[in-house]
């Protein structure tokens, strides 16, 4: 017994000693929990390769962002409080629950399991036509896997100051992306497939349904200051403080018509009173920002923005890929791209695929 602790103790040294830019109370969880922490840092690499693929035509493309750089904060971009910096932040934590979570319930970790919470009730439940449901088999343990996310990550905010105040947020953001994108899969029962039963257990769902979610977030972002007791308070545009021009004289007569018709159909609608207001956000989900974003146009090495110089962009789009935007203003070059692919492919009995290598030349344009 005690040479398997040895053994363990060393492992577990060996893999974390390995692991560069963890803080103290991240090397002790890392001890404790060498197999989870493997599973996080793979967490960690997931978010940053989702956040590329949401950023691909932006001029910030998540480029600079490494799991090393998001465990050691050496990056200069999260050191600030710029819209994508809460993405990174939020993007990171909920990759290390996500993957957590899945780990958990495919048995590769030694501290958690299945997520036992989901199985209290265990009575079948009536469905729709006749047929009858109950929790089984395995669901993904998100209680764990943000839990330790929350373990990993939020340790290395202690100050609490706006700067760490807004990460904290941030962070737990993107822990409800995915709590909030849970599915539910089922599996029938019965005497050739009627399904008079169905097992039904909770999953995390696919990291591309997280990234969206929390791209959208990021469109969505709240500008927020921290107020002299210490409080984040969101900052909304203070409209009105500009005198108002005198409307025209002529345009008087018409305003009041309108406004008497718009009564009118008040009061005769007033059971659609509420019916079209806006549905109030739910504050703990949104990203915060205290900092405006730079245009990330420019090579800057110490601010660790690459710059836009030689990306590929589409000089028929009006959007976010298009030459115009991404370039900055600066022009583009047209250049004849020459790459190798297999085409031809064959299936040959049995059992194997034989293609040919075809070259492929293209034009494309690039960012001066």
């Amino acid at each position: 017994m005690s040479n398997s602790i040895d053994n363990w103790v060393s492992g577990s040294a060996v893999v974390c000693n390995g692991i560069p830019g963890l803080t103290k109370e991240q090397r002790d969880l890392c001890y404790g929990n060498p197999d989870v922490t493997v599973a996080a840092l793979r967490g960690l690499q997931i978010a940053i390769s989702e956040c590329q693929h949401q950023f691909t035509w932006h001029r910030w493309n998540c480029s600079s962002l490494t799991a090393n750089s998001r465990t050691q904060k050496s990056n200069v971009l999260l050191q600030r409080g710029y819209r994508e910096t809460a993405f990174a932040y939020a993007i990171s934590a909920a990759g290390v629950a996500h993957n957590v979570a899945r780990a958990c319930s495919m048995g590769q970790l030694i501290s958690c399991g299945c997520d036992s919470t989901t199985y209290k009730d265990k009575t079948p439940t009536k469905a729709a036509r006749g047929t009858h449901w109950k929790w089984g088999g395995c669901s993904h343990n998100l209680e764990y896997g943000m839990d330790f996310s929350r373990q990993f990550l939020d340790t290395k905010e202690k100050a609490g100051d706006i700067q760490s105040t807004v990460n904290l947020h941030n962070n737990q953001a993107g822990r409800l992306a995915v709590a909030s994108n849970m599915q539910v899969r089922c599996k029938c029962h019965g005497m050739s497939g009627s399904c008079e039963l169905k097992t039904c257990w909770k999953v995390a769902p696919d990291f591309r349904v997280v990234g969206k979610t929390l791209k959208e977030r990021f469109r969505g972002a709240i500008l927020v200051a921290q107020s002299n007791l210490g409080n984040i308070t969101p900052l909304t545009r203070i409209r009105g403080k500009s005198r108002k021009r005198r409307p025209d004289r002529r345009f008087k007569k018409k305003r009041r018509d309108n406004n008497n018709h718009h009564n009118n159909k008040h009061n005769n609608n007033e059971y659609n009173v509420g019916k079209n207001k806006k549905k109030k956000r739910d504050m703990a989900k949104q990203l915060f920002y205290y900092q405006k974003s730079p245009n990330f146009c420019e090579k800057d090495p110490y601010q660790d923005i690459p710059g836009t110089a030689g990306r590929r962009c589409n000089k028929t789009s009006l959007s976010g890929d298009g030459c115009g935007s991404l370039c900055c203003g600066r022009g583009y070059n047209v250049l004849r791209q020459r790459r190798t692919e297999r085409c031809g492919c064959k299936f040959h009995w049995c059992c194997f695929v034989q293609c040919d290598n075809c070259t492929v030349e293209e034009w494309i344009t690039v960012c001066k």
